[in-house]
């Protein structure tokens, strides 16, 4: 291993630290000082973030191609570059519509930083424990959303204008990508004169090339395989997001004998915790097996969702069961992308998962409106009932997508 490799793995680490944990893990944090701001309801401000999904879904087939083809350290610096003045807009913006013009140039930056940047270079440059380090890098979404929300806390303590701290966000997010994406990465380790990490070993021992090999991205989407890990990918995402209900269910909690807001609200933190340890479990576990890794995953996301239901008269078990659902949570970034690589190769990858994430993306954007509605109109009863058997459901389609793909490894070629 190169330090070239390593300047890879500090790359894909640093753009989701900086970009993508301060996107995503503190729009929650603003919504309520932005709307009493800007004089608007809730809703409305959180009508950015679906716009942001939105424009993450239309974005990614292109984001795709132009990864597959253009140099890395071009579009990586361009979607980062989209992500700093999206801050910057909105530290200048007094009406709700410029949020959601930013909402639009930071899906059309995010798609690439977090969704598609780590497991296409990690991909490329690792034939062997790319799981590992996709893990690691995704791992600092969690690190970096506790960190930026203490930053955040306090900031706001100081009687700081949200303006001035999306200002700071802008800087943040330029310092901790434009060095890396500008100098520490390129598209492929043959472009400096290596392999991947493992390649050597994995060609030997199979007696084959050392060039990436799968099918092609149109082969892969004709196939019955495709569809089900798109599908397989979208349920995981309305899964997961049962876990921004918890503070939620806390608050129906009346006769607990604990405080059900302070609850409520450490157990999405504990919940962060639990999803950045395991991230980097599940990925060293899928370099062993996918399968195994699945199975994990899935007995995490039951276990979690069985302590919060019904171990509601004790705080610590709650904590116990966000912390349980990290492992599940997890799978979103660091199992589908797994699952995707060992179903249909590294030759075209970044063509394939970003068509994957595609259907992931939309799903998002409207996966917390689906778990309100189902909790308002049936109750939390219904919520964890419909959670568990959407865990069954993506087990279900994992094991095969898993047995189909086997079919199709006869058809994988370099070129």
């Amino acid at each position: 291993m190169s330090v070239r490799h390593l300047l890879v793995v500090l790359t894909g680490i640093m753009i989701t630290f900086g970009c993508s944990a301060l996107c995503f893990s503190t729009w929650g944090l603003f919504q309520p000082v932005v709307a009493e701001g800007l004089g608007v309801e809730k809703t409305a401000f959180a009508m950015y973030v679906t716009v942001m999904y939105l424009t993450m879904t239309v974005a990614s087939p292109f984001a795709g191609k132009l990864l597959q083809s253009m140099d890395a350290r071009v579009i990586l610096s361009g979607s980062a570059i989209l992500v700093i003045a999206a801050f910057v807009l909105m530290s200048f913006s007094n009406t709700i519509v410029l949020f959601y013009v930013a909402a639009v140039m930071l899906g059309l930056g995010e798609i690439t930083l977090l969704w598609l940047a780590v497991p296409t270079l990690i991909n490329r440059w690792f034939a062997d424990r790319a799981g590992f380090f996709i893990g690691l890098c995704m791992a600092f979404t969690g690190i970096g959303g506790a960190i930026w929300s203490a930053v955040f806390t306090a900031l706001q303590a100081s009687g700081m204008d949200f303006h001035t701290i999306y200002l700071i966000w802008a800087v943040i997010a330029a310092v901790t990508s434009l060095p890396f994406t500008l100098f520490c990465v390129r598209s492929t380790p043959e472009e400096c004169g290596l392999q991947p990490y493992g390649a050597a070993a994995a060609a030997a021992a199979a007696g084959g090339s050392t060039k990436p090999s799968g099918l092609s991205a149109s082969r892969a989407m004709k196939t019955p395989t495709f569809y089900a890990a798109c599908v397989f990918a979208g349920i995981i995402n309305i899964a997961i997001l049962i876990a921004m209900q918890f503070p939620s269910y806390t608050k129906t909690l009346t006769s607990a004998p604990f405080d059900v807001a302070v609850v409520g609200g450490l157990m999405t933190t504990v919940m962060m915790v639990g999803q950045a340890l395991f991230k980097v479990i599940l990925g060293t576990a899928a370099d062993k097996s996918a399968k195994g890794a699945l199975i994990f995953a899935f007995i995490a996301g039951v276990a979690g969702i069985l302590l919060c239901w019904f171990g509601a008269g004790s705080e610590y078990m709650l904590y116990a069961g966000a912390f349980i659902f990290g492992g599940c949570y997890a799978t979103a970034v660091v199992l589908v992308p797994v699952v995707v690589r060992q179903s249909f190769g590294s030759r075209e990858y970044s063509l394939i998962y970003s068509r994957v994430s595609t259907v992931f993306n939309l799903i998002a954007a409207f996966a917390s409106m689906i778990w309100a509605w189902v909790q308002t109109s049936f109750g939390f009863t219904t919520v964890f009932i419909t959670g568990l058997v959407m865990l069954v459901v993506i087990l279900l389609l994992g094991l095969y997508v898993f047995q189909s793909a086997k079919k199709y490894k006869s058809e994988w070629t370099t070129d």
